[in-house]
């Protein structure tokens, strides 16, 4: 049987007492026994002051007093150096660069900052490309039409 965290409503496992998503410490909340069992069907169960008070905190407050866990380091951060390698080796390698920006940008274990990096410079160059075989029809267009000015008439 899963844990449901009182804080974000995040389901977790069983072995573990503190929430992966938020880091409150799970608390089991007892309702009230005032001396007899209770059915889970009776109303009273659900209106007890203890199960409520766990359940019923308004958003961003802990149930009893409890402090939020120190926030977890992102396994996703990258160096200045990490940064500067894969700048370097996605713009200056011609046909390795683009392959590595495939790579990187739909592998699963790429941290999510140079994913989207990745994915970005993909479409950017997406975009160049298609610009540069617009620019060129347009610019072959141009010189075709003016070839015929200098053609025509050196015939010998």
């Amino acid at each position: 049987m899963s844990k449901t965290c009182q804080n974000c409503g995040n389901i977790f496992e069983d072995d573990t007492n503190i929430c992966p998503r938020c880091g409150m410490q799970y608390i089991e909340v007892q309702p009230a026994n005032n001396g007899y069992q209770q059915n889970s069907n009776d109303q009273s169960y659900y209106n007890n002051q203890t199960y409520n008070q766990a359940y019923n905190q308004p958003y961003g407050q802990q149930p009893y007093g409890q402090q939020y866990a120190a926030p977890v380091q992102s396994s996703d951060s990258m160096t200045l150096g990490s940064w500067v390698g894969t700048v370097l080796l996605t713009n200056f390698f011609g046909i390795i660069s683009i392959i590595l920006l495939f790579v990187w940008g739909f592998s699963d274990t790429t941290p999510i900052a140079k994913k989207n990096y990745c994915r970005a410079m993909l479409i950017y160059r997406a975009i160049m490309f298609g610009l540069v075989i617009i620019l060129m029809i347009v610019l072959f267009s141009i010189g075709f039409a003016f070839s015929d000015l200098f053609t025509d008439y050196y015939y010998y």
